[in-house]
């Protein structure tokens, strides 16, 4: 499947967006005299109902976010590189405003300083392009140096890698910097890693990748919390939506071994 036509049926599938055309359709067929439209408006209707007041997306979340511990750094041991995953800048926003501008993704690049701190002897690689077709030439990469440069942070260490638009990509595309194998840490957000890792450990598997999840959306404390709150509770159901999607495409095209890739 082709970058631009997964794009596209990633939009046409998502659950806002899927609810929407149902309920649009619905109102066209009841304009032009078609009962059926009542029973699409109806369907719509319960979808954003359910979405609003229960708690589905924490049930959608939990098992991507949950499915990889954060390790603790200090019982590791020694890495031979540190690797982050786009999708936490806004380029457009970033060349516009004139200063990099990070989105709900940050904590992907916030944790780096601690992190080079932490293991000062790890390359680090940061790969992220364009993942949107319509602004190819709207890249991440660009504005990753100033950002770590104004933390303080030594930014000699880093290797920039800006073409990847997706996370197939990613991996395909840093598999030249990892040529001398060893072990990578892997950071990435925590409903995003299941697949991001079940991908680079198949694109490179003489590398062993260790999972840092961040940025996580999901508790166990609200699995059974129920409310009011379409906003909040969309949102969250579009990102576990998006990666139980991404997790059946690449694994339906050989990317990944497993539907849901295990620690």
């Amino acid at each position: 499947m082709g970058f631009g036509l997964g794009k596209l049926l990633a939009a046409l599938t998502s659950p806002g967006n899927l609810l929407l055309l149902l309920l649009l359709t619905g109102l066209v067929l009841i304009w032009r005299g078609r009962p059926v439209g009542r029973r699409l408006i109806l369907t719509a209707t319960i979808g954003f109902l359910l979405i609003a007041t229960t708690p589905l997306s924490i049930w959608l979340l939990i098992p991507l976010e949950q499915r990889f511990a954060t390790p603790d750094l200090s019982q590791i041991g020694p890495v031979d590189g540190i690797i982050v995953l786009g999708g936490a800048l806004m380029p457009i926003g970033s060349r516009e405003h004139g200063a990099p501008q990070l989105n709900r993704d940050a904590e992907r690049l916030t944790v780096l300083p601690g992190l080079m701190r932490q293991f000062p002897d790890a390359a680090v690689l940061f790969t992220g392009g364009s993942g949107d077709p319509r602004t190819p030439g709207e890249r991440e990469a660009p504005f990753v140096t100033a950002l770590l440069a104004g933390w303080g942070a030594d930014t000699s260490r880093v290797q920039l890698e800006g073409a990847s638009r997706n996370t197939w990509e990613n991996a395909v595309n840093s598999a030249p910097f990892l040529t001398d194998g060893g072990r990578w840490l892997l950071v990435t957000s925590a409903a995003h890693m299941p697949r991001a890792i079940g991908v680079f450990r198949a694109a490179i598997p003489t590398t062993t990748f260790i999972a840092y999840p961040v940025g996580f959306n999901a508790n166990r404390a609200e699995a059974l919390r129920f409310g009011l709150n379409l906003s909040e509770n969309l949102d969250r159901t579009e990102i576990g939506a998006h990666e139980w999607r991404g997790l059946l495409t690449y694994w339906l095209a050989g990317r990944i071994p497993a539907i849901l890739p295990a620690p």
